[in-house]
């Protein structure tokens, strides 16, 4: 956590998207379906995490803001207020098309989520227990986001998120998240794209492009990995996809690795 001084008092607040509460997650969801600009939303994130109300009022000696916290009333000028406001800089990085999400979130927000008809059960952080078989699977409905993004995220969420009981079977159904909280679903997402920018840069040899590789390079994967843990035995096609994914992805980097150094040597 980030402390930051405001009048007389210290305050903390997130300095990462892991630190950042569920709730905190969702209301940057909201907002983000709001025309907002990238300085405000960083300035409404932080009145939200410290609990705060603004008004803007004009005084004699000067436009500002009347910031009321719990405890304390604090007048802020706006070159104040925007410089409070760069403590959310985590939240976006700088691009030709301007700041967009940088998003870094590998702690899953709702390990248990429930919902209005059932429980359901999320894997561990940054994917760690999830089978090679639904990182298949997450890819596949990943593409389809393309033509349909809601059907699609309906879709791709229930292959991790599990009824009751996390599990790593790539089954699962739609239904489960028709009454989910679409800010909860974006969140969720989010989890899904920070463990995945994790990974590719765990294992800079299975995913060359890291953050930027797009999705044709999958199916490449795919196919290394299972040639790979199976030695061509198309039987074992079945049990490479039980794999861990994290094993499976090892495997590869070494067996990568290793082709690296045959070459060096020839």
């Amino acid at each position: 956590m980030r402390k930051i001084t405001i009048g007389a008092k210290n305050y903390s607040v997130p300095g990462s998207w892991n630190e950042m509460t569920a709730e905190q997650l969702c209301f940057l969801a909201m907002i983000l379906t709001k025309q907002c600009t990238a300085p405000e939303i960083k300035l409404k994130m932080l009145l939200y995490c410290l609990s705060a109300r603004i008004r803007r009022y004009r005084r004699a000696d000067g436009d500002g803001y009347s910031v009321a916290f719990p405890d304390e009333t604090v007048w802020l000028k706006p070159e104040q207020l925007t410089t409070l406001g760069f403590v959310f800089d985590f939240l976006f990085t700088d691009t030709d098309k301007g700041p967009e999400l940088d998003i870094q979130l590998t702690r899953n927000p709702f390990p248990i989520y429930y919902s209005e008809s059932m429980i359901l059960a999320g894997p561990d952080d940054a994917l760690t227990n999830i089978s090679y078989g639904q990182f298949i699977m997450l890819q596949s409905w990943q593409r389809q986001m393309k033509h349909d993004f809601e059907t699609a995220l309906n879709n791709f969420l229930p292959v991790i998120w599990k009824d009751s009981v996390f599990t790593t079977s790539e089954d699962g159904a739609a239904e489960w998240f028709q009454d989910v909280d679409p800010a909860v679903k974006t969140v969720m997402y989010w989890y899904f794209l920070g463990s995945m920018r994790f990974i590719q840069e765990k294992f800079p040899r299975v995913f060359p492009g890291g953050s930027d590789a797009d999705g044709g390079d999958i199916f490449d994967i795919q196919q290394r990995i299972v040639d790979e843990m199976a030695s061509g035995d198309v039987t074992k096609k079945e049990q490479v996809k039980q794999s861990l994914l994290y094993d499976a992805l090892y495997t590869l980097e070494m067996a990568m690795e290793r082709d690296e150094k045959t070459k060096r040597g020839q």
